[in-house]
């Protein structure tokens, strides 16, 4: 019950995987690093944090099916579209130079705020939140609501620590960058902080947008065991 069958173990496992992640990248991560070095301490990060992933999941495929607003048509319409913004935002975030991720200092913020920090500073993590919505506005169920809940709540809210993480440890410089970038996409844009040069995206990152968007659609039924877009 606990590792599988039951809206329980889809909520221990996924409180798990999102309490993990905070705790050790923050709270615990200080003490952890002095204790056991910076790259022990990578390692037994990634463990525990694939093996909660592997019981998220696998409680979740093994979770009986309880409808909240169940499976609407329009949402199901909906996901499809919502999954090229953030597709494209995870490969953004993946693939750019970005000063709010890892142990970066306050050189690395030198004319940081273009590029793919223009459309947000947390683009990958953005990608990551819009997937949970989709996801949760197209299948209502318990099960599936608490994993993207989870997510939601672990990329937005991760999103919103690591500001304030990089804002105690880098003071002016960190605060400067968050003046000319926004949390919420496009809003620095619309608000004429920030300048999107899509020379700086570059094309071959549209391209590579569409190849793993592509894939993830052909994929989904052998993966998920059910087709991304109901045609």
């Amino acid at each position: 019950v606990i590792l599988g069958g039951s809206i329980l173990a889809v909520a221990l496992a996924t409180l798990a995987f999102v309490g993990g992640h905070f705790l050790l990248s923050h709270p615990l991560r200080p003490a952890l690093v002095r204790l056991l070095g910076e790259k022990a301490f990578s390692g037994v990060y990634s463990l525990l944090v694939a093996i909660a992933l592997a019981w998220m999941v696998y409680a979740h495929s093994d979770a009986p099916y309880v409808a909240i607003w169940g499976d609407p048509p329009w949402a199901q319409h909906l996901l499809p579209l919502i999954m090229v913004p953030s597709v494209l935002l995870v490969v953004l975030g993946l693939t750019s130079s970005n000063p709010t991720l890892g142990p970066q200092g306050a050189a690395a913020l030198a004319g940081a705020g273009h590029g793919a920090t223009a459309i947000t500073r947390h683009p990958m993590l953005w990608g990551f939140a819009l997937w949970s919505i989709g996801h949760m506005l197209a299948n209502g169920d318990q099960a599936t609501v608490i994993l993207t809940g989870g997510i939601l709540i672990l990329s937005l809210g991760g999103a919103a620590a690591i500001d304030a993480k990089k804002r105690a440890a880098l003071g002016a410089p960190y605060e400067a960058f968050m003046a000319r970038t926004s949390f919420v996409p496009f809003l620095a844009l619309a608000q004429g902080r920030a300048r999107l040069n899509w020379a700086e995206i570059g094309l071959w990152r549209i391209v590579l947008t569409v190849v793993v968007y592509v894939a993830l659609v052909l994929l989904h039924p052998y993966v998920i065991g059910r087709p991304a877009i109901d045609l």
